[in-house]
This record gives structure tokens, sequence and C-alpha cells, in this order.
């Protein structure tokens, strides 16, 4: 145990284990799509805004127009 990585700490008896690379390679990809997923989300949230905000701008013209 003990290493950077986290691993479960359960021991499977007369395993090889797994490669050096695996632990690195998991926690990228992780990386990459959690930060995948926080891009989309935020483009999503942010149009989302700009679309309240031209509405709530629009019936106060219609308003001022009158």
């Amino acid at each position: 145990m003990g290493g950077f990585f986290p691993s479960l700490p359960v021991r499977i008896p007369y395993s090889p284990g797994i490669q050096h690379w695996w632990d690195p390679f998991w926690w990228a990809f992780q990386i990459i799509v959690m930060a995948v997923l926080l891009l989309t989300f935020r483009k999503i949230a942010m149009s989302v805004d700009e679309d309240n905000a031209k509405q709530e701008i629009q019936p106060r013209v219609k308003k001022s127009q009158k």
C-alpha cells in the first residue's frame, strides 16, 4: 500500500496484480472525462443563462415601446 495512487485495501491471493501503467492511466482518464463533463455543463449553463437574459430583456423593450 503506501503508494501515491490509492488502491483497494484488499489483497487477492495468487494474483499477479495489475500493470504499473494502469493506475496513472485510470487517473488521467478520469481527469479527462471529468474535465469534458464540467466544460459541457458549463457551456449548457451559460447558454441557458443567455436565453433567460434575452427573455427578461424582451418584455422590457416591448413595454417601453408602447
